[in-house]
């Protein structure tokens, strides 16, 4: 019969044509298929710059590549099937698209994802574009000038061959066939496997980082609560080494100004004595725990402080080594995508991997919170020591207050001379009573910061255990991993 071709009837038909739309129509559906198979992968999150970068060229330049090709199919095609237009045109369109597909090579288009994958486990995607030069070869020097050269748009079969060898368009059209069943059976099964993997891959990573997320927002959490705790005491020490001032200076300034009341050869006589004596045993006292609380203030802080790094460069080295370990298993995986077997076994680890690691994650929190780490202890026991020695001094200035309470200028000589000698006898001691306070002072300074030194060690040690737990897990998982590649 009759069959249009390129442009002009040919009688009786061209075998070769048939095969050709064949072979374009097998084209443009399992392009559509593979578009459709990547497509379904959807939005594809990882958490390093190469896997991502990779993930989102998959998801974006095959579906781009193939609907190109599928579109070359057409025109091919319709080139074939034409009987009617102007051959320069027709030739024009499908050589322009073909040229401008085969300017760029398949590695180039999908280089940031194949590099992901072993080579030896890709399909041969240079056939695309050996074929594709084949076509654009065979139509440029050989199929347009034939067809241009035909002096009416009816020819036979004969004249046909006679200008465009049988073979040259057989082998065309064999190559199209063979383009179009390597992507039926090779290539499309590729790219579902691989877009699966891409799948898998990524909701495993949107798991681990689900899961490192919760953990740290545990961790976090109680961190954060550990922190103001250790603020919240330092306020309260501070609190607390102010709430007898008042009390005891007011005493002070009492006794000061009775005591320099007396004109007496007795009392008042050594009156000035008394009162400088008083106001350097309160001075020795002030000054020292003025300067201590500030220690005091200094230690909770660098606890504080020393806490939180210990805290958070424990945790950040047990998810470096967890995300590392991620990161390499996945990589494993997407070049792996086409062994089901190998895969299959990578997920029983991954399983495995993300219940143990996030657990384990999950356990720093005891290092630092509960009974296992009581921020307030040392500085409650500090406190008790403080209201202590407050206590000392406010009856010591008591003491004084009391002992010129009932005694005046007017007082019995008797009564004068007894307070003479109380207040002697009091301020020669109070020589040995100033250094003990300061001292009492100092030392409750210095074991705040040997407690807390004792309760960082035995959170470091805690964290310590924990990343090694959390370590061995990583190291195990790849390992798995490892077993699964052998």
């Amino acid at each position: 019969g009759c069959e249009a071709l390129f442009g002009i009837e040919v009688t009786p038909n061209i075998p070769e044509a048939a095969t050709i739309t064949n072979a374009c129509i097998r084209l443009v559906i399992v392009s559509q298929q593979i578009i459709n198979a990547v497509n379904s992968v959807g939005e594809l999150s990882f958490s390093t710059f190469l896997l991502q970068t990779g993930a989102t060229s998959f998801v974006t330049s095959v579906p781009q590549a193939y609907t190109a090709l599928a579109t070359i199919a057409r025109e091919v095609n319709t080139v074939t099937n034409a009987n009617t237009g102007n051959l320069n045109n027709i030739f024009s369109v499908v050589l322009t698209n073909l040229k401008s597909f085969t300017s760029v090579t398949i590695d180039e288009r999908f280089a940031k994802w194949l590099i992901l994958q072993n080579s030896g486990s890709t399909p041969d995607f240079s056939t695309i574009i050996l074929t594709l030069n084949d076509v654009t070869s065979f139509v440029e020097t050989t199929l347009q000038p034939s067809m241009l050269s035909f002096s009416s748009n009816r020819i036979t079969q004969a004249t046909f061959y006679n200008t465009v060898p049988k073979q040259a368009v057989s082998t065309i059209a064999q190559k199209l066939i063979e383009l179009a069943a390597y992507h039926e059976t090779v290539v499309l099964p590729y790219f579902s496997r691989l877009g699966s993997t891409f799948r898998w891959a990524s909701d495993k990573s949107s798991v681990f980082l689900s899961n490192t997320d919760s953990a740290f927002q545990s961790i976090e959490g109680s961190l954060s609560s550990t922190y103001e705790r250790f603020n919240e005491l330092n306020r309260s020490f501070r609190s607390e080494t102010n709430g007898m001032q008042s009390s005891i200076l007011s005493s002070l300034q009492q006794f000061t100004r009775r005591i320099e009341e007396f004109t007496d050869l007795y009392v008042g006589g050594s009156s000035k004595d008394f009162a400088n004596s008083a106001n350097a045993l309160y001075n020795a006292y002030l000054s020292t725990i003025t300067e201590q609380t500030k220690v005091v203030e200094n230690r909770v802080e660098s606890a504080r402080n020393n806490l939180s790094d210990s805290v958070l460069i424990s945790i950040g080295d047990a998810l470096a080594l967890g995300f590392s370990a991620l990161t390499n298993a996945l990589l494993s995986s997407i070049q792996l995508a086409t062994n089901s077997a190998r895969l299959a076994c990578i997920d029983q680890a991954f399983h495995k991997f993300l219940s143990d690691y996030g657990n384990a994650l999950r356990k720093f929190s005891e290092c630092f919170s509960g009974n296992q780490c009581d921020v307030s202890t040392p500085v409650n026991g500090e406190i008790t020591t403080v209201k202590d020695i407050q206590k000392d001094v406010a009856q010591y200035i008591s003491q004084l207050v009391s002992a010129v309470g009932g005694v005046s200028n007017s007082s019995s000589l008797s009564a004068r001379m007894q307070l003479d000698m109380f207040l002697t006898a009091f301020f020669s001691e109070s020589n040995n009573i100033t250094p003990t306070i300061v001292q009492q002072l100092v030392n409750m300074a210095t074991e705040l910061g040997v407690n807390y030194d004792l309760l960082i060690g035995r959170t470091r040690y805690c964290l310590a255990m924990n990343k090694a737990v959390a370590e061995r897990f990583s190291t195990s998982f790849s390992l798995a991993i490892s077993a699964c590649l052998a």
